[in-house]
């Protein structure tokens, strides 16, 4: 498995060698195809992961030791429920019914808010029903409030009802489960099967009507299938904690050589942020595996990577970045319903990959849409004086932007590349002594092209006309934005807000566990595992209806997340400066 890596979130750890604030990320490359992605977790951890392959494995007596350390009064609340319903399914398995049901009323005593009650109800009702205790299994199953496991519910009643012949019994469990549909037609069928007595069939028909029942004496619809036990094998979302791939260019060979700076810091700073994330959704009762892979554009590692066992199993992808590699990934994610998330491209075409696939920012076209949108409501007469720089992506956002500015009926009044300051810009742009535009827009990556735009629009006498920047032309530590007279527009779709008390707290922490302050690839990674993760934890098999559903900007560092309209996220990236601060701009 060479070229495949596993960071080790034990080993994350401060260095001041040579008087630097880097961090040094020791890790471990993988170079067996057996059983040799291992991962250093806490104790708790570790043990909980035992447990988990022993059932796996279907060695459930064993499985339940492992786990039983786990379920004392004391035990990490983290893992603790998890672990009480690993226990009570291996004790099931063993047909232990009672001791199983008596974990699980200690796991809903204990952890009374836990998100998967739903499942340990489930369990007590098959393990009642194993026991013949029908009364006692209905009643749990109906507590069940998760409409995705009613199908299962369904299937559990049949099969256990299906054994249930005495009518006395089924009319005492009708007249306490009047709603019951399955009692109703196991009553039924029972009546018609076998008695002649009036008043049954007087019930008979009642039932028959009021549920619509299709059943006659020759063909009773009793279901004999087989039952449907939580397997964490068969329903992934039972197994406790949910596998998470990052898949980045972390270019470890040149990691190896460098004596001081790392390369593509970027995607180690990233994965810094995923690992505050993780922290925070543990706190939340949401446990997260992150498995880290070295890849760029290699197709023949990718395709090694995908007959990957521990791969396989991942809940949610994260990358990768590089067009032939996210081809190979994308299909493999569409194909087995995983989100996919691309945390840095800004191509919307991509999400012509498949259903599975998202975007953590903002297509350039939805940016340049959105631009548009906001200057045509400052003068609906449209023409612009557009600028770029010289970077690719600078000159394709100007083309974008001349190309959607035409198609909307509007006029290019010039467009221009310019670089460097003031100078240099004043020799480029024009004098616009008849017709001027309704507004300006430059798309730049120099920090120097937006100040020296800004002195050349005031030497013009053009200062009531709004500009739209991307933010990376300003460098704010030198130019206070303040001298703009209020006609700046900011394009950020990062935009991080350094007043907010939750970004000043994960700064702290940052820096507390790296010595050194957090970069936008950090406050990126922490955001988007945190979203994701959520949204799978809740959701499960139905994480894009959930991802869907509504916006979602309350407590993320950057801006939220808004996928109501595409898998791209829409949320604004267009910020103004309002009282001494930028805020995001809602049109």
């Amino acid at each position: 498995m060479e070229g495949f890596l596993y960071f080790v979130p034990g080993f994350l750890t401060k260095t001041k060698r040579m008087q630097s604030s880097k961090y040094v990320l020791i890790i471990l490359l993988m170079i067996t195809a057996q059983a040799g992605h291992a991962q250093l977790f806490e104790q708790t951890e570790r043990k909980f992961k035992e447990g988990v392959n022993l059932y796996n494995q279907g060695k459930y007596q064993l499985a339940m030791e492992a786990m039983s350390s786990l379920t004392t009064a004391n035990a990490d609340p983290g893992f603790s429920p998890v672990a009480h319903y690993y226990h009570a399914l291996s004790a099931h398995k063993l047909k232990k019914f009672n001791e199983s049901n008596l974990m699980l009323k200690q796991l809903l005593t204990r952890f009374s808010t836990w998100n998967h009650k739903d499942e340990a109800y489930y369990l007590l009702g098959a393990n009642y029903f194993s026991l013949s205790d029908y009364r006692a299994g209905l009643d749990f199953l109906n507590r069940v409030g998760d409409p995705a496991l009613g199908k299962d519910i369904q299937g559990l009643k049949q099969h256990y009802l299906a054994n249930l012949t005495d009518i006395q019994q089924l009319k005492t469990l009708n007249a306490e489960f009047r709603n019951d549909r399955i009692v109703a037609e196991m009553l039924v069928a029972a009546i018609q099967s076998k008695s002649t007595n009036k008043a049954d069939l007087e019930l008979s028909d009642r039932l028959t009507n009021q549920f619509g029942i299709q059943a006659t004496a020759d063909s009773p619809k009793r279901e004999t299938k087989k039952s449907t036990t939580p397997n964490p094998n068969d329903r992934k979302w039972t197994k406790g904690f949910y596998n998470v791939a990052v898949l980045f260019p972390y270019r470890l060979e040149d990691a190896r050589a460098s004596k001081r700076n790392l390369p593509n810091q970027f995607a180690y700073d990233y994965f810094e942020g995923m690992q505050l994330a993780r922290q925070r959704l543990k706190s939340e009762g949401v446990l997260v595996n992150i498995q880290a892979y070295d890849v760029s554009n290699e197709e023949d590692k990718v395709l090694e990577m995908l007959n990957n066992g521990l791969f396989r199993q991942s809940d949610l992808i994260f990358g990768p970045l590089y067009s032939k590699t996210f081809d190979l990934i994308s299909a493999y994610a569409n194909e087995n319903a995983i989100p996919l998330i691309n945390p840095l491209a800004t191509d919307g075409s991509l999400l012509q990959s498949g259903e599975s696939i998202f975007l953590a920012h903002p297509s350039i076209d939805l940016q340049i849409s959105e631009t548009l949108k906001l200057a045509k409501a400052k003068d609906r007469s449209l023409s612009a004086a557009i600028y770029y720089g010289t970077s690719p992506k600078d000159s394709l956002m100007a083309a974008t932007y001349r190309r959607n500015l035409l198609s909307s009926g509007g006029k290019v009044v010039e467009i221009k590349k310019v670089s460097g300051g003031a100078a240099e810009i004043n020799a480029r742009v024009s004098l616009f002594e008849g017709a001027k535009p309704s507004h300006i827009v430059l798309f730049s990556n120099d920090a120097k092209s937006g100040p020296g735009l800004m002195n050349v629009v005031a030497g013009r006498k053009l200062t009531d006309i709004p500009v739209f920047a991307v933010a990376n032309s300003f460098d704010f530590n030198r130019f206070r934005p303040s001298g703009y007279g209020g006609k700046l527009y900011l394009i950020e779709p990062d935009f991080i807000e350094l007043t907010k008390e939750s970004i000043r707290e994960f700064q702290k922490t940052y820096y507390d566990k790296t010595n050194t302050l957090p970069s936008v690839y950090s406050y990126q990674g922490y955001d988007q595992l945190l979203f994701f993760g959520r949204m799978i934890a809740k959701y499960n098999e139905r994480v894009q209806t959930g991802i869907t559903m509504r916006k979602y900007d309350e407590d993320y560092l950057l801006s939220g997340f808004d996928y109501t309209k595409s898998r791209e996220n829409s949320v604004s990236c267009i910020l103004h400066y309002e009282d001494s601060r930028w805020v995001p701009v809602q049109f």
